[in-house]
């Protein structure tokens, strides 16, 4: 695994060599049930035929409450330095934007 520290707090950070990158066109069926967050993130595909637009769940993201409220200020964040980046016409770049609890 490798190991980075994150240079706004004392969280070290252990990255699983398994993780992989999942592109993700979209959320459908969110739930909320006791308090868990369940989303199942999708893909949009043509259909085989090529007539229809398919979805393909490629995860499910399942978040507690405060994993949840963590990532929607995480993603605030990252929308505002987006919105920002558009406004002043200038490219976004790989930075990281970290909450905890």
């Amino acid at each position: 695994m490798s190991d980075q520290q994150d240079p706004q707090s004392d969280v070290k950070i252990t990255v699983n060599p398994d993780c992989r990158d999942i592109f993700v066109d979209g959320v459908i069926g969110a739930t909320v049930r006791d308090g868990i967050v369940r989303m199942n993130l999708v893909n949009i595909h043509t259909s085989p035929d090529g007539n229809e637009l398919e979805h393909a769940v490629v995860g499910r993201l399942i978040l507690s409450r405060s994993a949840a409220r963590n990532l929607h200020n995480a993603l605030g964040q990252l929308m505002g330095r987006l919105y920002r980046r558009e406004d002043d016409g200038t490219r976004g770049t790989a930075d990281s934007a970290t909450t905890d609890d």
